[in-house]
Formats: C-alpha cells, sequence, structure tokens
C-alpha cells in the first residue's frame, strides 16, 4: 500500500525493486487509491500525524479510512482519528518480546518478559491481535490465517502449536530465539553462550557471542564483487533490474528518483545538488531541525521533567519552542528576540517564538524536533482541550521527500526553504 517498487519508488533493500518500505508515502497510496482503495486499517505504535513529514496528508489519509483501530499505550494526534482505540501491552513490563544488537566487537539477544500483572485488558500488537483478527476470520470462513499461526509455529521444547493467542506469542518467541538456548539448533552454542534451556534463558534474561575478531569479515563484503565498491556493480545490478521492470533505461529511473547523474557517474561517488522545496526568493532560509538531547523523539513531550529541562538542548527554552535564526538574518528581515513568528514553507506554516542565537548559519533557521503536540495530553499541548499545540510542528512544514533507492525519508538535510515573518 505504500507504492514500493513503481517507477518513482525503487526501494531496493537487498538489490530487489520494492523490498524495502516507504512507509510515508503510505498517505499518498491511500488519497490516491493507488494501488488500490483501502477499506480498514490498523496502526500499533505509530503516530504519523505528527512524526511524519507533510502531517496535512496524514490527516486527511486518517479521515478518509472507513474504519481505522490505533493500538497504543499513549492517546495521540493518530489516535484522535480512529475508530476504536485498543490499549497496548508495555514493553518494559507487560511483554514477551527480545531484543538484539551488536557493540563492542560483542552481540547480544535480551528477554524482555512480563514483570507485572497487567492493569487492564491489554494484548501484544505483534502477535496476540494477528491471532485474535485470525480467529475472527475464521469465523467467517477465512481460516487460512489461523491455520498458518498453528500449523507453521510449535514449541520447540514440546512440538505443541498455539491454540490461543498468548500460547502463540510465547512459541514465536521461542522459535526466534532457539539458537541461544536449544541445544539441538545448529548453531547452538556456536557464536556465544550455551544456555541450559528455555528456563535458564528466562532466568538469566540474556545471551551474550563471544568476542568477535577484528577485522574478521573484512574483504567479504554483501556486495557483487564481494569487495568495497567505488564503482558499484551491486548498484547497478539493482538499478538494472528495476529499469528492467518498468522498461525504461536506467537513466530514467535516476531522473525518476531526482537523481541528476547519468551513464557511469552513477555508480561511483559523485556530486548531487541538494534537493530542496520551495523557490529561493519567496522562501530564502533553509530550515533544518535537529533532534533533543532528552528523547530524540517526541515521546516524552507529555511529560514535566522534559518541558523544564528544554534548555538542555542548545539554544532552546523551557516550556517554549522556538525557531533559532542567527541575528544577521534577523536584522535584516526587522525582526525581535522573543516575538512570535509565522514559519511558512511550500507545504504547510507553524507559529512559534523567535530566537536570536548565534549558533546558527546565517541563511538558515533551526528548531528542535518533538514540540507541537496538539492531542498528547495536557503538558504536550498548550490546551489539550482545545487542541492547541505548545509551539510548532516540523512537520507541518517539510513536505513529504524521499531518498527514493532505499525508500527512506529524506527530512536531515534542509529539504524545505522557509520564510519567516512576524505572527
Amino acid at each position: 500500500m505504500d507504492q514500493r517498487g513503481t517507477l518513482e519508488f525503487p526501494a531496493l533493500n537487498g538489490g530487489t525493486s520494492g523490498g524495502g518500505v516507504v512507509t510515508n508515502n503510505a498517505a499518498d497510496a491511500i488519497l490516491d487509491e493507488d494501488p488500490y482503495d483501502i477499506k480498514v486499517a490498523i496502526a500499533y505504535w505509530a503516530n504519523f500525524a505528527f512524526s511524519c513529514s507533510g502531517t496535512d496528508r496524514w490527516e486527511r489519509a486518517l479521515t478518509k479510512l472507513p474504519f481505522f483501530a490505533h493500538v497504543t499505550t499513549h492517546a495521540s494526534e493518530m489516535t484522535h482519528f480512529a475508530d476504536v482505540v485498543l490499549p497496548a501491552a508495555h514493553q518494559l513490563f507487560e511483554k514477551w518480546s527480545f531484543l538484539k544488537s551488536k557493540q563492542n566487537l560483542h552481540g547480544y539477544s535480551s528477554l524482555t518478559q512480563p514483570m507485572i500483572e497487567p492493569l487492564w485488558d491489554v494484548r501484544q500488537d505483534e502477535t496476540e491481535v494477528p491471532w485474535l483478527l485470525a480467529e475472527k476470520l475464521a469465523e467467517q470462513g477465512f481460516d487460512d490465517m489461523l491455520r498458518y499461526f498453528h500449523e507453521a509455529f510449535a514449541d520447540p521444547e514440546t512440538g505443541a502449536h498455539p491454540t490461543n493467542s498468548g500460547e502463540f506469542t510465547l512459541t514465536a518467541l521461542k522459535m526466534f530465539t532457539r539458537p541461544c538456548w536449544d541445544a539441538t539448533h545448529p548453531n547452538y552454542g556456536r557464536y556465544g553462550d550455551a544456555l541450559e534451556g528455555w528456563d535458564d534463558f528466562v532466568d538469566k534474561g540474556v545471551w551474550n557471542s563471544h568476542r568477535f575478531q577484528y577485522r574478521q569479515k573484512w574483504g567479504r563484503f554483501g556486495t557483487e564483487t564481494g569487495k568495497f565498491e567505488f564503482y558499484s556493480e551491486t548498484l547497478k545490478k539493482a538499478l538494472a533490474g528495476h529499469a528492467e521492470k518498468h522498461r525504461v533505461s536506467i537513466d530514467d529511473v535516476l531522473a525518476a528518483c531526482n537523481y541528476l547523474a547519468t551513464g557511469e557517474v552513477a555508480f561511483v561517488p559523485h556530486f548531487e545538488p541538494a534537493l530542496r522545496w520551495g523557490d529561493e526568493e519567496e522562501y530564502p532560509l533553509i530550515f533544518f531541525e535537529h533532534r533533543s538531547r532528552l528523547n530524540r523523539e517526541g515521546r516524552s513531550a507529555n511529560c514535566s521533567w522534559y518541558q523544564a529541562h528544554k534548555d538542555a538542548d542548545p539554544g532552546d527554552e523551557n516550556w517554549d519552542d522556538v525557531l533559532k535564526m542567527n541575528p544577521v538574518d534577523a536584522a535584516s528581515l526587522s525582526l525581535r528576540d522573543r516575538e512570535m513568528v509565522l514559519v511558512t514553507s511550500s507545504t504547510g506554516e507553524i507559529t512559534v517564538r523567535l530566537k536570536l542565537w548565534e549558533g546558527v548559519r546565517p541563511g538558515t533557521v533551526a528548531k528542535c524536533y518533538g514540540q507541537g503536540h496538539w492531542a498528547y495530553g495536557r503538558i504536550a499541548a498548550a490546551d489539550f482541550a482545545r487542541r492547541i499545540p505548545r509551539g510548532g510542528n516540523n512537520n507541518a512544514i517539510l513536505p513529504a521527500e524521499y531518498e527514493r533507492l532505499s525508500g527512506s525519508t529524506a527530512r536531515h538535510g534542509g529539504v524545505a526553504r522557509v520564510k519567516v515573518v512576524r505572527s
């Protein structure tokens, strides 16, 4: 539903056309009914109506959906568009799951497990909710999903197949982590700890790898040549496959993806001019954002400690939201420190307080991401009851642009030009 694999969105994960995701583009796909008309959608742990660039698209798309369910721990902007709101199990206290990562020449897999009895009637979003849906579909005669869940999943210890959503959750978890604790698995003990069964894993809560040998994987790149490629045969093959799929040339694909390079230049490191939305004369300033030291995202905005210590972010003010501008630019625009300003891009506008700050390069304006909530709680919003935000949401002025070869959202390279006037 996100148009991955179309000419304009190669999303070349693993070198396969459409192998990646273009999540933010799903809003346009819903609005355009392309590739099809979406009737029902379920979202979990997401707030696209706030966190995706081009938020107005998501508000219109969520309004258009005939039925939308939101599974979440926090009522948010996206929740306000839901027909049904379902409480999610909390990751730290109520879920069975695992997390894996690598750092400092070690890998690890940590187990999260329920520590308390759930306070409400919560279900795990990635296992229990799909199982419950499968049960209801089976009651209507569509039993493929339920049969798959039952037949394809089996407890590695007992061989038993799940019969309910709780058993499905635990069975899936044991299957995914089996190499860590199951002595019958071919990789058991090969790369790290040899845990003594599932109960030992639950007791210890973590599996650790052996120390990786430095440079042991050098010379074994996952590329077409097996080497680091200055001339990318890997990209060339992937683009050729996408071009053949759409019966166009590789140059046509690059043009559709907003790249200017043609021919062999595309497969070697080269310069591409920055893609910016907005005419320079009308929108003279380049807008860029940075993340908060306190949370990086926007999920703590309804906590008083976040607002009370906002000045931990360079140039920011406690309990406020500011646009940071170099005094040189402010003088040329006859703008004063601390006054309210209207920031307008080619796609939207926000109202925030101006902060004159020499830490910003002339010709650019900066703003920390995370403020601008109108439906995240009484602290996050200036007036929750009347849906008045505290400051402005960067995504209201950032366009929905992409690095289309991967499908990633492009938002941190100064993609938006803006104009700033007294509010």
